[in-house]
């Protein structure tokens, strides 16, 4: 069983990581009250505040438009073509100075703090979307565009995704000199046809893309993955429902270089204080069992695992560097989701 020594630099460190915690809640209850609000001159500069306050970037609120407008797909696909009897097309307005968060979660320091950024355009936005009922189904926003920027930059020779959606990644795929192809698993028949019908004859090239109906977890094995020279897996909505379906993939144990994982580091980020909670317990000498069953269903899943793998673990942690390479090295994260636990 790991053990953590019991010094200054290790009570400390305890200390600073928990106070983050304690920050990233109180940061969310401050900028809560202004989000999704057009912001006048004196609510900006309480956002300010409250961004000073926690040591956040002192970049600009206001962003460039061009980062949609000047976008490839926001410019040169219509969706406006698309009305099925369950899917619709909408013409949403971003109101000008409405702060919105405008990425997924990022570190902040070295302990636990993370943020969403936040920003605002000066100008109202025309968004184009599709929708089930009021339900924003798929839509190209700032969020998603700027979020999977790191894996349309690494997309290079046969590129594989999972998940289609809107087709956004693999149109800009497409686009760059470095892309031979792309392979698309997709779930959703009526997303397939969709996009098909629609979407796909807007594309105009003539590389190959093929898109196959099927469930991602079945395609995700070495052999599958083996065939592309980069895969970047993106069928998730966010974090919560990402970080289940991300330990799903874990636990089938595929360690190969060249996948990604979209917003990784923020569905991380969600397991990094179960197992800072965890290893927090075990220093202070409480019991892990009580510790375990004080979470919900999800959470006590996740300290199921942090168990498992730091019982076979046998090394003494005496410093602070050591205990955080614990709670942020993504290889040991991913081996740690990877542990096999009942439900």
């Amino acid at each position: 069983m790991i053990s953590i020594e019991k010094n200054q630099e290790i009570k400390t460190a305890i200390s600073a990581i928990m106070q983050s915690m304690f920050d990233q809640r109180n940061y969310l209850a401050d900028i809560l009250e202004y989000l999704e609000k057009p912001l006048t001159p004196g609510m900006e500069k309480k956002v300010e505040t409250i961004l000073k306050k926690y040591g956040m970037p002192g970049e600009s609120l206001a962003l460039d438009e061009r980062v949609l407008t000047e976008n490839p797909y926001f410019k040169n696909i219509r969706l406006d073509k698309i009305e099925t009897p369950t899917v619709k097309y909408s013409k949403d307005i971003i109101p000008k100075r409405t702060l919105m968060n405008t990425d997924f979660n990022r570190q902040l320091g070295k302990y636990l703090f993370h943020y969403h950024p936040v920003g605002y355009f000066n100008i109202d936005l025309e968004m184009p979307s599709l929708k089930e009922g009021n339900i924003t189904w798929m839509s190209p926003a700032p969020s998603e565009i700027i979020s999977m920027g790191d894996g349309v930059e690494k997309g290079t020779g046969k590129c594989l995704t999972m998940g289609l959606g809107i087709g956004l990644l693999p149109y800009l795929w497409l686009l760059k000199d470095e892309v031979e192809s792309v392979t698309v698993i997709e779930h959703n028949k009526d997303v397939i046809d969709l996009f098909n019908k629609v979407i796909l004859p807007q594309f105009n090239t003539s590389k190959s893309l093929e898109i196959i109906h099927g469930d991602a977890f079945e395609y995700f094995t070495d052999e599958f993955l083996n065939r592309f020279d980069y895969a970047y897996i993106d069928f998730w909505e966010s974090n919560e429902d990402g970080l289940v379906d991300y330990i799903r993939l874990m636990e089938k144990k595929v360690t190969l270089p060249h996948i990604d994982f979209w917003i990784e580091e923020s569905i991380l980020s969600l397991a990094k204080q179960i197992v800072a909670l965890y290893l927090i317990t075990l220093y202070q000498g409480r019991s892990i069992t009580e510790f375990i069953a004080s979470l919900d269903e999800d959470n006590r899943r996740l300290a199921r695992k942090a168990n498992k793998f730091f019982k076979k673990r046998t090394e003494v942690i005496s410093t602070e560097e050591e205990l955080l390479y614990l709670i942020h090295d993504r290889k040991l994260l991913r081996e740690l989701l990877s542990v096999p636990v009942s439900m």
